[in-house]
């Protein structure tokens, strides 16, 4: 068995990183299912226990290696009609101090025969979390939500889909938050847009001083007011920043913000970036990210 592949990477830099995925090529092997558990840990990376169930439904033996992304491949040789199941350890990649904002990737992009696999029949894997740390922040792909008293809080379960990495962001510490943004109207047309931001405090303490931020992307919105100003992103880029203050929320409390922008034109097929929640100069809280479509 191999060992877990982890890096230690800044919040902000783990944040950044996604994967390009390229078109499955047959590999002759029926994958049938992931199953297992994920269980993060405060401070440190996940613990997993996956299996994957592998098939022959060919009238052939077949030959070939299996491992998720950037880890050690397993040699597997299956009879005609016969199955296998194996116990894979991903790469996790970790970032975060203890009873702080965290974000862990577990990489269960599937590689069959040095290609991309194709779909899995079943995914379905419990991830456990801190009691604390309930509910996440943000799960991408999304997570069924089980509850805070289930077992498993929550559960990623798809059919039919091809593996690809689970970023999971969570807070255990005292001031757990849960930022969600909207925005009015979707699709985007030329004009006034409203963005809502509210914020929850699902912690045990009281959060302070919260300073939130949002940034869009000046070519596409204009902005007026002592709330906004600009920033230099790239030569090519210019920033549209949104600031606005909570002083106080207490456990349990939730509070809105609105704010109103104009659309240059009508903005589509494009993702706005999240929200970030600031507290005591550090990275507490951050929205879901919002996919602006085409009408057409």
């Amino acid at each position: 068995m191999k060992l877990t592949r982890l890096m230690a990477l800044p919040l902000v830099a783990l944040l950044s990183v996604s994967h390009a995925k390229e078109e499955p090529v047959p590999t002759g092997f029926t994958i049938d299912s992931l199953k297992g558990s994920i269980e993060l840990l405060n401070g440190q990376p996940p613990v997993t226990s996956l299996e994957l169930t592998l098939m022959n439904e060919t009238s052939e033996p077949l030959s070939g290696n299996v491992g998720f992304h950037s880890t050690d491949m397993q040699d597997v040789t299956l009879e005609a009609g016969a199955s296998t199941v194996l116990t894979l350890i991903p790469a996790i990649r970790h970032a975060g101090m203890t009873d702080r904002l965290q974000k862990t990737e577990i990489d269960l992009t599937l590689i069959v025969n040095d290609e991309d696999a194709p779909a899995v029949g079943t995914t379905d894997v419990d991830i456990l979390i801190p009691e604390a740390a309930y509910p996440l922040v943000r799960a991408e792909p999304p997570v069924m939500d089980n509850g805070r008293n289930h077992e498993a809080p929550y559960e990623y379960y798809a059919m039919g889909q091809q593996l690809q990495p689970l970023t999971l962001t969570y807070n255990p510490g005292p001031v757990n938050l849960t930022v969600r943004k909207t925005i009015y109207p979707i699709p985007v047309v030329a004009g006034p847009v409203e963005i809502s931001v509210e914020v929850t405090n699902n912690g045990s303490q009281s959060a302070t001083g919260l300073i939130l931020r949002d940034a869009l992307s000046s070519s596409d919105f204009s902005g007026e007011g002592e709330a906004f100003s600009r920033f230099a992103a790239s030569e090519e880029d210019i920033e549209l920043v949104w600031e606005a203050t909570i002083s106080e929320l207490a456990p349990g409390q939730s509070q809105r913000l609105n704010y109103t922008v104009t659309a240059r034109y009508d903005v589509g097929d494009k993702q706005l970036p999240a929200t970030t929640v600031i507290m005591n100069d550090e990275l507490t809280g951050m929205s879901n990210k919002v996919w602006l479509p085409k009408w057409h």
